[in-house]
């Protein structure tokens, strides 16, 4: 796996909190309860201090805040732990990605004077002010759109992402148009592919939007438009014929890992390191009973998540863990039930990438 020398990004997820609830994200159950196993924890400053060496910062060449959970702007001292990662090194590239409906102007017109043009904001817009909030559950449009102006005003590099549904595919274009009306750098058109069953390995016509009580208010559906729709998605009868079923094609299919591709490595809320975003979602998967995934007992056998924990371990030693060595020893297994990692076909196998074709 990964050299901790050849180290060139770090994906960084401050905190699995959150203050929206969109039904396609794994931190609740379809818009509804959150994920039960979450431990609802953030990093602090002292908390990156400890796990990422000054001299790491000073070569990396991009830091990004997301992750699988939370939303970086929620945690106390996001802000903060940008400011040192900018001071350390002035010409790191520094990004985050956001839904936008928190804080007020002034905390982002300080982040606009911190990212600046060395990094950028990549703001979580699904449609308008009648549509957004169907799927950014909780979010205010108004306010979003306030604090990214005030972002902006400051000299941020701001990116508008706009999921395309059913319910929106009208509106692209005009949210280009107040995109650039309202100086975003880029507009990026993203066509979903979470409308596909982890737990089944089939594509989806809708998903159920569902209430604190996990009850069913609305469902939201994929575009019609030919032109956003996920090729991977698109692919799928073809390799169901060509396989016999998409678990056969995980079984067999050859794995690039992304994140050595990148030389990134990712950090989550709890400081547990993981390869990346896809493997790290494995520990909170909230349709099944709690440290029962494939991942999870990778990890067991190798120590348990307090040896890959960077607040008592440094990354050195957390990167010649076997854990990490058996990962990339998994995907020369002849199947899953032998050892090859699911998400790992699943993510970056050869043939279905839902997370690429979102862009293509």
């Amino acid at each position: 796996m990964l050299d901790y020398n050849t180290i060139e990004t770090l994906h960084i997820e401050v905190t699995d909190k959150c203050n929206a609830s969109c039904p396609q994200c794994a931190r609740n159950q379809s818009g509804g309860k959150v994920n039960s196993h979450l431990p609802l924890v953030e990093l602090s400053l002292n908390d990156i201090k400890k796990i990422v060496p000054v001299e790491l910062i000073h070569r990396l060449k991009s830091a990004l805040f997301c992750g699988n959970f939370g939303d970086p702007i929620v945690a106390k001292e996001t802000l903060e732990i940008l400011e040192y990662f900018r001071e350390i090194n002035s010409n790191i590239n520094l990004s985050i990605n956001t839904n936008g409906s928190a804080r007020d102007v002034s905390w982002w017109t300080r982040l606009g004077e911190v990212i600046q043009n060395k990094g950028n904001i990549k703001f979580g817009i699904d449609g308008l002010a009648d549509t957004h909030a169907l799927y950014r559950k909780g979010t205010d449009f108004h306010k979003i759109i306030r604090n990214a102006e005030a972002f902006i005003k400051a000299g941020g590099n701001a990116h508008w992402d706009y999921i395309v549904f059913r319910h929106n595919e009208h509106q692209v274009e005009e949210a280009r148009a107040l995109a650039a009306q309202l100086g975003f750098k880029k507009f990026i058109v993203k066509k979903t592919g979470r409308f596909f069953s982890n737990s089944k390995l089939e594509k989806k016509d809708h998903q159920d939007v569902l209430d604190e009580q996990n009850q069913p208010i609305y469902k939201i559906q994929p575009p019609v438009n030919p032109e956003f729709h996920n090729s991977s998605l698109a692919r799928e009868e073809g390799l169901i014929k060509q396989f016999g079923s998409m678990q056969s094609y995980l079984e067999t299919t050859d794995v690039s890992c992304k994140s050595l591709q990148e030389k990134s490595l990712y950090v989550s809320s709890e400081g547990l390191i993981f390869p990346c975003c896809w493997t790290a979602n494995q520990m909170y998967v909230w349709y099944v009973p709690a440290a029962s995934t494939p991942l999870h007992k990778l990890l067991d056998s190798h120590g348990g998540p307090e040896t890959i924990n960077a607040k008592f371990n440094s990354l050195e030693s957390i990167l010649e863990n076997p854990f990490f060595k058996s990962i990339q020893e998994s995907w020369s297994c002849k199947s899953i039930s032998e050892g090859k990692l699911q998400v790992c076909a699943k993510t970056c196998g050869s043939s279905f990438d839902q997370f690429k074709d979102q862009y293509l």
